[in-house]
Formats: C-alpha cells, structure tokens, sequence
C-alpha cells in the first residue's frame, strides 16, 4: 500500500475518533450549575439593639419581609413609619402586602412617644414641626422640645437595620438600598400613619424619594396662622407626582379639611375622592378619602383614624382581607 495513502487513512481516522470523542483524554466539562432558587420570603422582628447597641430608646422591634420569591423582585425598598405611640407590629399587613408585590418591606420603629403637633400647637417657632421633625430624622440638637440622639435617629435606626439584614442574609439583597454608607433614597418609597405619614412627607422634602404616601396625615397645622407648617409649603425635592394621601373623611385627629389642605399645599392631584365602591386607579386623583364604617373588632382610641391602615382597625372584606388593599397597591406599590 502506497506510504501516502496509509498515512491519509491513519490521519482521517484520526480525525473520526476525535470526531466521536475517541483519542482526547480530556474530561468534558461539567454541565453548569442551575441557577440558584429565589430566596424565601421570610418575615423578621428585629430589636433595635441588635443593630446598634447605642440605640437607647424605643425598642420595640423593627419589622422586615424579604420579596416573595413568587413575584419578581422589583428592586425597591418599602419603609413603613408608625403612628405616636405604635409600633411596626400594628401595621403588618401593609409591610405585607409590599413584599407580595415585590418590595423589600420594612416598619420602622423610632422615637414617637410625643405628637409633633401638640408639641408645636403653642410654640412661636415658625418652623417649629419641622425642627422637630428634623430632630427625629438626624439626630441634630434643633429643638428644645424633644431630645433625640444621632444614635436614636430615623436615619441612623434605617441605616443600621439594613446593614444589619444584608450582613444575616446577604443573598437576600438588603445592602443595595445603601450607597458609601447612606440610604439609597432613589430606590426608597417611604409611608407613614399619622406623625408617621408627616416623617415620610418631611423625608420627602430632603430627598428625591420614589414615592411618598400619607395615611391620615401629614397634620402639620400652624393654629395661629390657620395655615399648612412651614415646612409643608417649602419647595422640596420629591415631585408632587410622586406623593399620595389616604385618608377618613370622619378623622378627628387629622381632619378632612386638615389633611386635604396640606394635600394641596403638597401639590397633591385631586380632587378628594372617595374609594367606596370605586376601584383602581380612582379617577387618578392622589388625594383619596374612605367613609367605610372601621373594623368592629379593632381597638385604639381613634378607630376613623387608623381605619386606613392600622391592623386592626381597617375594614375587612368577607373573605378576611384588608378592604384597602387595593387602595395600598395603588398608592404604594403601583
């Protein structure tokens, strides 16, 4: 056999057993991992003192929910701030119904013992309730009113409580609403009830949230000068497309003449218009009201008051759910 065509034919079969996996001693390489399952949605009460051992104050525990690892996380961060006197743990379906729609949601807790409006009602400090309410969020000495630590703060309690969570469960994806340190405000939608809607309109004036939504408030209300606080009609940051208000027409703490004052003040879309037997989007008005009879079941003072959010004072539908889900949707989480 001519030399040339052995070597023709040793080389094609070569090439045939390489071709079919023969003559390379080479492992195939591993096929790749699948990806890794969305981390569950687990719901966390976490003291305050286990973020940061010099906060002295108002210790009930915070309240956090990871996204259901049902929906898609949308890569936004739901704070929740409660009412004079209350706790996160008044106001777990609202947090609830946050991280179902895939948000990080927490519920802040924080120094609240005192009404911002009744320390201010006969003060001469034309800014008064935004000095204390400064106070609250950072810390800073600006009124002799209250007395809040940097440490005790809004900002300095927010920022601990996500360190603290990215550190426990980094997968879970806490540490992306901090940038060098700081909250990521852009990516932050802030909520409140009562004093706790007036913090996250007055957080709303400093920076450029994504969203700000008020619950039977803010009441800020200047009585000698029967005028919105100095605050409320400063220019600030956030649109007024960006802010919303809920609240119930028969209110005696925030009233309904109070609260869709400082709605217009605000900039807030309008008209008033209530949610009873309506359905989202509610004509596109930012400016809702409810006249729907409170849980009969609930407790507090004002039942008008929390109707609109508070656990157990919000209506509930036949089959067990918040009446006002739909209305949280729109206004928080749409």
């Amino acid at each position: 056999m001519p030399r040339h065509f052995l070597f023709c034919l040793v080389t094609a079969g070569s090439t045939l057993m390489a071709a079919c996996g023969g003559g390379d001693s080479s492992p195939a390489p591993a096929p790749a991992p699948p990806p890794a399952p969305a981390p569950a949605s687990v719901e966390r009460d976490v003291l305050p003192v286990a973020t940061d051992p010099t906060i002295s104050t108002d210790l009930e525990a915070h309240f956090a929910i990871n996204p259901a690892p049902t929906v898609t996380a949308r890569g936004q961060l739901f704070v929740f701030f409660p009412g004079t006197f209350a706790t996160p743990s008044l106001y777990r379906r609202v947090v609830r119904t946050g991280a179902a729609q895939g948000f990080h949601a927490l519920g802040l807790n924080y120094p609240n013992s005192q009404a911002v409006s009744s320390l201010c009602n006969n003060s001469a400090d034309v800014d008064c309730h935004g000095n204390v309410r400064r106070e609250i969020l950072s810390g800073q000495d600006l009124s002799s009113l209250i007395a809040v630590t940097p440490a005790n703060s809004i900002n300095n309690r927010l920022i601990k409580l996500l360190t603290y969570l990215h550190a426990q469960s980094p997968a879970e994806g806490w540490g992306q609403y901090l940038v060098a340190g700081q909250p990521n405000w852009t990516r932050i939608r802030v909520a409140g009830h009562s004093q706790g809607g007036g913090h996250a309109g007055y957080i709303a004036k400093l920076y450029a949230v994504d969203r700000a939504v008020y619950f039977s408030s803010p009441g800020d209300w200047r009585n000698g000068a029967n005028q919105p606080a100095t605050w409320i009609v400063t220019p600030g940051l956030t649109t007024a497309a960006r802010q919303y208000g809920f609240t119930h027409v028969q209110d005696p703490l925030v009233t309904l003449t109070i609260a869709t004052s400082v709605w217009q003040a605000l900039g807030l879309s309008g008209p008033p218009t209530t949610v009873d037997g309506a359905s989202a989007p509610y004509m596109g008005s930012h400016q809702l009201t409810t006249n729907a009879a409170p849980n009969p079941a609930g407790s507090g003072v004002s039942p008008f008051h929390g109707a609109p959010v508070v656990d157990s004072q919000v209506p509930l539908t036949p089959s067990g759910a918040p009446l006002f889900e739909p209305v949280w949707i729109q206004q928080c989480f749409g």
